[in-house]
């Protein structure tokens, strides 16, 4: 096969295919020509092209979080390798295996005034799980080692060790286009042995005991991918009457006994009520968890003994009560509890779901008599969603309604709140489409989020799998549901941003199939098509009163509060 004739990018681009590298998405630019025919070229790889580096960069974490294995993303030297960082950043965050390659200019004519030269050694430092500089040209045979040895080594940190985002950053010099023909002999790499881990036997008595004396057991789980073991680890545990789980739409899990949507029912709680709701003990598992009035809920509550449950990042104190920082996998620690456990006599499961099956209720007569809104839009879309399809849902508002909704048709979930931007819900969404190609895909943005992020469909990897639903409240409506009341003057011109665009012209500059809502009638009609098979590939914008929409969502509170 013909690789760059560059040792050094050889070796590397060698090893990354003998440890199991599979896809690869590469940006255009000079400095990184020889990795882009080395992987081109390799039959190892399959390789996206996508020009825009930070939607490239949530391109690959899209993949990435869909085929659960790393994806690598390559770039040129200067500003290039900086746009990478939002993505970076989200998964750190999240524990996702991107590998990170950058291509440099060599190392002395850094701060030299050279073009596209930048410092990019430990650029991404606070939010990478290790950063390597590795040798692009090769002058001995301790540098060839070093640069197998280091690619082996950040490999097992993304995949096993401290699972993540890991940076190899590569000077090069020209010429850069030269090739040569090499043989496919892989180079010798290491391999890691990692078990999961379990419980001493000690410990796991002195946690079952406590569990069996307590009456008021609370387990919230937070953002997982779709995991069979982890619903029947929790289905365990809801069958218990001093448990109650509480789960969010990331979760991925189901069952009539999980309280589903905890906002519901957390705003509902009078604050002579509250103690009788809060937990003695509180076992959390891993994931971001996206209500913050369950945070605000239990921040105030006297917990006895906090039990925060993680394979990496146990000693985490989200609830400001963590008693026991246990470095587990959470599945196991879930399913070893459950074999030692006595559950004591308590109501403390029915208490919650009496409340949760009255507000369900509430949430259906609400609905019925709901004015045309965002919140009228989301429940119309979720009426409508078909069984087995896979949401990607952006961040700002759309995460939060879908709190508010019941999902049970839906195959996954997904957003991305790692670090909650809306920066690249667009390309994480096509990402994840190109890798299932054989999944349906839906991603519902808002119109910010959206056109902030429209490189997100400018590329060649035209998914057909995938649908979007913008909808358009006219600028950040978040901002008119958080904003206090000292903020009225800055509230549209600078924090919701009030704009009057659409995305018709977008939708067809891209290639994409286009409808448009305004009302109860025309968005009823529009999802009866949009979801037929004539909808993949098509944008439907679903145009909503900003002024209204916060009325709305306060007025569902307001009911919820009085009808209880």
């Amino acid at each position: 096969m013909k690789l760059s004739d560059k040792k050094g990018v050889q070796e590397i681009v060698k090893t990354l295919a003998a440890l199991g590298l599979k896809e690869v998405v590469l940006c255009p630019g000079s400095r990184n020509v020889p990795f882009v025919i080395s992987f081109n070229q390799h039959p190892a790889f399959h390789c996206t092209s996508i020009r825009d580096e930070r939607s490239a960069a949530f391109f690959a974490l899209g993949k990435a979080i869909e085929l659960q294995e790393p994806v690598a993303v390559v770039c040129t030297s200067g500003s290039a390798a900086i746009n990478f960082g939002p993505a970076i950043s989200e998964a750190y965050y999240q524990r996702i295996p991107l590998v990170v390659i950058t291509a440099d200019r060599p190392r002395e004519w850094t701060d030299q005034g050279d073009g596209q030269t930048i410092r990019q050694d430990h650029l991404f430092a606070n939010f990478i799980r290790k950063d390597y500089e590795l040798h692009g040209e090769v002058s001995h045979p301790d540098e060839s080692w070093n640069n197998v040895r280091a690619v082996c080594e950040g490999w097992h940190i993304a995949t096993v060790i401290d699972r993540g985002p890991v940076h190899f950053n590569v000077p090069l010099r020209e010429p850069l286009y030269q090739t040569e023909e090499v043989d496919g002999q892989a180079p010798p790499v290491f391999k890691t042995e990692f078990t999961k881990r379990k419980l001493e036997e000690d410990a796991l008595a002195e946690f079952a005991k406590y569990f069996s004396q307590c009456k008021k057991v609370m387990i919230l789980a937070g953002q997982h991918k779709n995991h069979n073991s982890l619903q029947k680890a929790l289905d365990c545990f809801a069958a218990l009457n001093n448990t109650i789980v509480l789960t969010e739409s990331t979760t991925n899990v189901h069952n009539r006994c999980f309280i589903e949507n905890i906002d519901r029912v957390i705003t509902t709680l009078p604050d002579e009520d509250q103690p009788a709701f809060a937990p003695d003990l509180l076992i959390a598992t891993a994931g971001a968890v996206v209500s913050k009035r369950v945070k605000a809920f239990l921040r105030k509550q006297k917990i006895a003994q906090h039990w925060n449950v993680d394979s990496f990042d146990a000693m985490t104190d989200t609830y400001q009560s963590l008693t026991h920082a246990v470095f587990a996998d959470p599945v196991i620690f879930l399913e070893q509890l459950a074999s030692h456990i006595v559950t004591p006599s308590s109501d403390y499961s029915e208490r919650w779901q009496q409340r949760a099956r009255r507000i369900e209720e509430l949430h259906s007569a609400f609905g019925s008599e709901m004015p045309y809104s965002d919140f009228y839009a989301f429940n119309e879309i979720y009426k409508h969603l078909p069984a087995g399809i896979h949401l990607h849902i952006a961040n700002s508002s759309p995460i939060r309604y879908a709190q508010l909704l019941n999902n049970e048709r839906v195959a996954s979930t997904w957003s991305n709140r790692g670090t909650s931007g809306i920066d690249g819900c667009t390309s994480t969404a096509v990402g994840a489409a190109s890798a299932s190609p054989d999944k349906q895909f839906l991603l519902i943005t808002g119109d910010v989020a959206f056109q902030y992020d429209m490189n997100g469909l400018w590329n060649n990897e035209q998914v057909s799998n995938l649908r979007i639903i913008v909808i358009n409240n006219g600028g950040g409506g978040i901002f008119r549901i958080i904003a206090g009341n000292g903020a009225e003057e800055e509230l549209a011109p600078f924090l919701e941003t009030a704009q009057k665009r659409d995305v018709s012209h977008l939708a067809a500059s891209f290639n994409w199939n286009y409808l448009a809502a305004r009302d109860e009638k025309s968005l009823k009609e529009a999802l009866g098509l949009f979801f037929t098979e004539n909808g993949v590939r098509t944008i439907l914008e679903i145009f909503t009163p900003s002024e209204k929409n916060a009325e709305v969502l306060a007025d569902y509170w307001k009911f919820l509060k009085e009808k209880f």
